[in-house]
């Protein structure tokens, strides 16, 4: 019995200078860190403000998953800088992450797809106006837990990107979702376009300004960089020669001159409900081409379907078009030639009459 009391009596002791010494090194880093006089009041999960009629917001910050984010780094007042005594009298100042993160900084911090043309966006436009439902740069980010785009768990990964997007833009989620492109991207196809592959990331414009990567002139270069990826698109068996001929049609052609009502691949394709042909939902199913073209061409028949598109006039696939473009081709090499002989012999005819005098 005397041996038994004596062996726990031991236990307990080694277990409690285990204890001490795990609490002495929590304590020491807590000393070490700057940021522990916040996690003080932070660090409790209850920790919230009123701010309404049964409304509270939670000032609860989870410290292990700010510390694993890329601003883990980082002091409190890096970002709070309004806040100089603790615990602080006043609620401090809403902060903007381009306060740091903007062309020339002096603190490092990176400015990849110039976040400041966030301004001059949709979104920085409508904060300005004071739409309340205008997404500031927290918003798609989060604001303490910002992880980088690679980083499955951050919020603009690629298969969270739709989901940050869609707190906002339903419908077009559920749109996308349902056609080819959101379809491939849940099937782990990470090649897939995603919100900001078309629509840019901070420098979000309308359809309306020429300089937005939707407008009408500008959907053809949007699309080709995918669809005029040779590699890419031999991968997903998907033919390129969409984009070579389309630039080549009257559409194409027509729009690189600045005629912006002329067809490009959104208006016959759709936006975000992209569905493949085969489906008898899709706008280019043979069954809706009248419909489709329709838009533009009120006379369109169903006649249209039995045409074919996207063709390059130089591929036999193209039927009588390859034909045509052969004739032509040859008859305007033949008197273009002909032309010339014709110039030659006639050059040759005055100089021998010059002679002849």
């Amino acid at each position: 019995m005397e041996r038994y009391l004596k062996s726990w009596f031991q236990k307990g002791i080694s277990a409690g200078i285990l204890i001490l010494l795990l609490a002495g090194t929590v304590f020491a880093q807590l000393q070490q860190d700057p940021n522990r006089k916040c996690m003080i009041c932070h660090g409790k999960e209850d920790l919230k403000e009123k701010i309404g009629p049964g409304k509270y917001k939670s000032l609860y910050i989870n410290y292990k998953d700010f510390k694993a984010s890329v601003h883990g780094n980082k002091l409190c007042v890096d970002c709070h800088t309004d806040v100089t005594v603790i615990p602080h009298p006043k609620r401090p100042k809403k902060i903007h992450c381009l306060q740091c993160h903007y062309e020339g900084n002096v603190v490092n911090a990176p400015v990849k797809k110039a976040p400041e043309k966030y301004k001059e966006s949709v979104h920085g436009k409508a904060l300005r106006e004071g739409k309340k439902n205008a997404p500031d740069c927290m918003d798609c980010h989060t604001t303490h837990y910002v992880r980088r785009p690679t980083d499955t768990l951050s919020t603009v990964y690629k298969k969270n990107v739709i989901k940050t997007c869609g707190r906002c833009h339903i419908k077009e989620l559920q749109d996308y979702l349902q056609g080819i492109h959101g379809k491939a991207l849940m099937s782990g196809d990470m090649d897939a376009p995603v919100c900001n592959d078309c629509h840019t990331e901070h420098d979000i414009l309308p359809p309306s300004d020429p300089r937005s990567s939707i407008y009408p002139k500008n959907v053809i270069h949007t699309c080709e960089k995918c669809h005029g990826d040779v590699k890419l698109m031999k991968r997903k068996g998907v033919p390129v020669k969409q984009v070579q001929s389309f630039e080549e049609s009257f559409h194409g052609i027509a729009l690189k001159f600045g005629v912006v009502t002329a067809a490009n691949c959104v208006s016959c394709h759709g936006a975000h409900l992209i569905l493949p042909q085969d489906d008898p939902n899709s706008p280019i199913n043979p069954k809706n081409l009248a419909k489709t073209c329709g838009k533009c061409h009120p006379r369109a028949s169903e006649n249209v379907a039995k045409g074919k598109f996207h063709v390059l006039p130089e591929e036999k696939s193209a039927g009588i078009v390859y034909y045509v473009s052969l004739f032509f081709k040859w008859f305007t090499l033949l008197v273009l030639a002909g032309l010339m002989l014709h110039i030659v012999l006639d050059i040759v005819g005055r100089l021998r009459k010059g002679v002849s005098k």
